[in-house]
């Protein structure tokens, strides 16, 4: 059962971009739940040397924020980490882990407390993941996916908000519930990743700890993907080049993403770290012999 007050820790990292950043936290003191006084929200904000004054801004128009100051080269993962375990000294119910690029509808806690009150019902370790619309297309962007490990092939499909939950496999955090028990059970942010994977990782181990995750039951707010133009996922970009940035830290750094594999693929995990490298050669040759016959 969720207490009559609510205390949540919810953490959050940024790096250069100030406007999304007090969007993003407008947005989350926008609640509608906020002024019935069922919540303590307790904001801890990694800023991982950003030399935009976001630091300033945030406590100029925020000041009950808490703001932990990183050297810049923290990035995603590990300012979450930073974050997550300052958030530790309020002692929280939960643990609300957010993307300082997301703008949440003004009922998002409401959604997501009243989903993890109906699904704790059947697990008492349960996590709740928040579905994002994209705010130009109005298309699912980021929340729950299912998973489904085939011989070759590693399927991930999306899972939509229905009410009250959906069960899921894997949480994107742009916003997603932990309970403070789940989160003593599972442990803190795996430090091997810089960057990208970590939310998927903490998703891995939720579920081989017992636990389960959930979508909510409705749209939490808007975010846009991440555009895949200049990253090794651009086929236009030559072929050595989009390996040098396969391993860039903000992608997937080789020691990294070998330890994610064995995460979620146990004794195949080479497989799977080799795949990647077959995938983009296979695309880039694709798109140079659809590039020839177009010129033919």
């Amino acid at each position: 059962m969720v207490k009559e007050r609510i205390k949540i820790g919810v953490c959050c990292t940024c790096h250069n971009r100030i406007e999304k950043t007090i969007s993003c936290l407008e947005s989350l003191y926008n609640q509608k739940a906020l002024s019935t006084g069922k919540y303590d929200l307790s904001v801890f904000l990694c800023d991982d040397g950003s030399t935009d004054a976001t630091a300033f801004e945030v406590q100029r128009r925020f000041p009950e924020v808490h703001i932990i100051h990183g050297n810049g080269n923290l990035y995603w993962a590990r300012g979450m980490g930073i974050a997550f375990s300052a958030s530790k000294e309020v002692d929280p119910d939960f643990f609300l882990m957010i993307n300082d690029d997301v703008v949440f509808n003004d009922n998002m806690l409401d959604l997501m407390l009243n989903s993890y009150s109906a699904a704790v019902k059947e697990n008492n370790l349960v996590s709740v993941v928040g579905s994002f619309r994209d705010s130009k297309t109005n298309d699912w962007s980021y929340g729950g996916m299912a998973w489904n490990k085939r011989l070759y092939k590693d399927v991930k499909s999306v899972v939509y908000p229905k009410s009250p939950f959906v069960k899921c496999d894997l949480a994107n955090w742009n916003c997603f519930l932990l309970p403070a028990k789940l989160a003593e059970r599972v442990g803190g942010i795996e430090t091997i990743y810089s960057h990208a994977m970590a939310d998927y990782d903490y998703s891995i181990r939720i579920r081989k700890s017992g636990g389960q995750i959930v979508v909510a039951s409705d749209y939490v707010g808007t975010c846009s993907r991440n555009s895949i133009i200049g990253t090794w996922q651009d086929v236009s970009i030559p072929l050595m080049k989009r390996y040098e940035l396969l391993h860039n830290r903000t992608a997937r750094p080789a020691k990294s993403y070998a330890f994610y594999c064995k995460v979620a693929y146990g004794k195949t995990w080479w497989y799977w770290f080799c795949i990647q490298y077959i995938w983009i050669a296979k695309t880039s040759l694709q798109y140079r012999i659809g590039k020839t016959t177009k010129s033919i």
